[in-house]
């Protein structure tokens, strides 16, 4: 029996408010507000959740679901996954531009024969995490997966 895989489209919405200066408050329906800023180094307020923050925390986010997804329907069970991501931000001829994300996941797995797998999965997850395959930085993974 084959399944046919009919795509879909989806669309997502969010506005923003209380604009002043250069901070605001991101808005999308039915989700706590987000106050946003400049970085401090482009004259924005300290502490504040920037565009910057959210586009490497967007790669980072989306990986790790994509590789929850993926344990899950290839029986992987870990026990834990943990990361951290850096956005190298540059200058590119006429703009400031991200060239390059890493995300390092650090995946535990309960045995020694599950590490494989894992590695596997987080591959997978890397080549078909939307957010990375729609920007234009290079997205590098650098997991580690550990056996518990």
């Amino acid at each position: 029996m084959t399944t046919t895989f009919t795509p879909k489209s989806f669309t997502y919405r969010t506005s923003l408010d209380h604009v002043l200066g250069r901070t605001g408050v991101a808005l999308c329906e039915g989700k706590p507000e987000l106050r946003v800023a400049s970085p401090p180094e482009f004259k924005g307020e300290p502490g504040i959740w920037t565009p910057e923050d959210l586009f490497v925390s967007a790669i980072e986010v989306c990986l790790m679901l994509t590789f929850a997804g993926i344990a899950e329907k290839r029986g992987l069970r870990f026990a834990r996954y943990e990361s951290s991501a850096e956005g190298f931000l540059e200058w590119d001829e006429i703009s400031y531009r991200f060239t390059r994300v890493v995300v390092k996941p650090r995946i535990t797995v309960g045995d020694a024969q599950s590490v494989a797998l894992a590695r596997e999965v987080i591959e997978r997850a890397h080549q078909t995490c939307l957010v990375a395959n729609s920007v234009t930085s290079e997205v590098a993974v650098e997991p580690e997966v550990i056996a518990s």
